[in-house]
């Protein structure tokens, strides 16, 4: 075990997400609060599912996994996702990841969202792909962008191929502002989906955006 159980436990959660993006909110908002975003510009995902906040020692794990790739971290924190999402009464019925541009794959070596969905697939017995949304082409970074950046850097980047269902659910390590989620929901979408849900490890909370990566 990567992690004992006992410092597992103690990993900051996201107890008070906004109901349709999973901001967090203060402790104080009540149950099934929009935050502020999405009364005034719904995403185009339906809902997001990130059980922990991306703050020490959260970050650290994923920099770990994303960078220096030790996987046997993120297999944690799909372990801890995996947990948050099963049982759903209406599962998504296919794993999206998002996918990394070519620049990032050489890099890297590997995409962490499609080894998140892998593992997912497994530990939830839903299928997953890495080939029906594309990345296109290699974007700016989006760590440290302004929000309205983000969304410009992201615009247009993704297309679809092949069949794909109503429903399903998109794969990433980290939730930042959202721009990167919402532009390949748009894609999916345009290409028929009637449902997506986003799965993310981490969600950053609105006063680290500019430490955040999507």
């Amino acid at each position: 075990h990567a992690i004992c159980a006992d410092c597992l436990i103690t990993l900051p959660r996201n107890t008070r997400p906004c109901a349709h993006c999973a901001l967090p909110l203060p402790e104080s908002a009540p149950t099934d609060t929009l935050c502020a975003d999405c009364q005034a510009h719904p995403p185009a995902f339906d809902h997001v599912m990130a059980p922990l906040l991306y703050e020490n020692p959260v970050d650290g794990l994923v920099a770990q996994f994303k960078y220096r790739q030790h996987l046997h971290l993120g297999r944690v924190l799909a372990d801890t996702l995996g947990t948050e999402v099963r049982g759903q009464r209406a599962p998504p019925v296919l794993l999206v990841p998002v996918p990394a541009g070519p620049r990032r794959l050489r890099e890297r070596g590997f995409n962490q969202a499609a080894e998140l969905a892998r593992w997912l697939s497994a530990a939830l017995d839903i299928p997953w792909s890495g080939s029906r949304l594309i990345r296109a082409s290699d974007t700016p970074t989006q760590r440290g962008l302004p929000r309205p950046q983000r969304r410009r850097n992201i615009r247009g980047a993704f297309s679809c191929t092949g069949p794909l269902p109503d429903h399903l659910a998109l794969i990433d390590d980290v939730m930042t502002t959202g721009a990167t989620a919402g532009e390949a929901s748009r894609a999916l979408k345009s290409a028929g989906v009637k449902r997506v849900e986003v799965w993310a490890v981490a969600r950053t909370p609105r006063d680290r955006w500019n430490r955040g990566s999507g």
